[in-house]
């Protein structure tokens, strides 16, 4: 049979990515691309939708490298359309080198449909985070218990895992993961990691920074800062290092025990 004059794969995979509303899963993009080019095996089709896929894992040669990708997987089958991501947010993947890294927790809120991490939740103290790292115009990360570190441009579905509701295992495995994938991106000796988020997220990394020559650091939340920089003490500022401090000393005793 001709195929002369019939769209490719990869215009079908394209137009069907604009067309089904997102998040769309790769079931139905197969069922939509199959439906226009019935002649076309469904094993060659899905292989298209692997080559299109951003954040997709290719074993071998992709033929499509050169052209820009259609599509983001956000959850296992689930897909929305490709956005570039450009400006501070944006750091294609390159490893690159800074003296300071701001990693922020995911906690409290969250948006109630698929969106850019950085997005994603909507508490004071992950917006305080986004804010200081954009102001110092340092490179920043979104900390995930279920996905890890994340990119602030990478597209996510809403998800209840919380990094304090996990076992003691599954956040030393999780720390590790973590520091691997901060390895990807940075080099990391001697760099300064500004954990935001509470101890939860900074105790399991503690130790795999220190392996790789990074200094942890945790931050006082922005209402503690306003407490400690009070002209008298007496007005808080006391209390409040001491308490910090604490919390400092947690994470030291903590990594140590384990």
């Amino acid at each position: 049979m001709s195929t002369a004059g019939l769209p490719t794969i990869w215009e079908l995979v394209a137009e069907g990515a604009a067309t089904l509303p997102e998040p769309f899963s790769r079931a139905a993009l197969i069922n939509w691309v199959s439906a226009r080019r019935p002649e076309v095996g469904v094993s060659s089709i899905a292989a298209h939708i692997q080559f299109a896929t951003a954040n997709a894992a290719h074993a071998g040669h992709n033929p499509f490298a050169d052209r820009p990708p259609l599509l983001h997987r956000v959850e296992r089958g689930q897909y929305l359309r490709y956005r570039p991501v450009d400006g501070d947010d944006a750091l294609h993947g390159a490893v690159v080198r800074s003296r300071r890294v701001v990693l922020a927790g995911s906690s409290g809120s969250a948006a109630d449909q698929p969106c850019p991490a950085g997005e994603m939740f909507l508490s004071d103290g992950f917006s305080r985070a986004r804010e200081h790292a954009r102001r110092s115009r340092v490179p920043w990360f979104v900390l995930s218990a279920k996905h890890g570190l994340l990119d602030p441009g990478e597209v996510i579905s809403p998800h209840g895992v919380q990094i304090d509701d996990q076992p003691a295992g599954y956040r030393t495995a999780w720390g590790e993961w973590v520091v691997a994938q901060l390895a990807d991106r940075l080099q990391l000796d001697g760099v300064v990691v500004e954990v935001h988020g509470g101890v939860d997220f900074a105790q399991p990394l503690r130790q795999p920074l220190a392996d790789r020559g990074a200094v942890l650091d945790i931050p006082l939340p922005g209402t503690w800062q306003d407490a400690d920089t009070t002209e008298d003490d007496e007005h808080g500022g006391a209390p409040v290092r001491a308490a910090i401090e604490r919390l400092r000393g947690l994470v030291g005793r903590h990594g140590s025990a384990s």
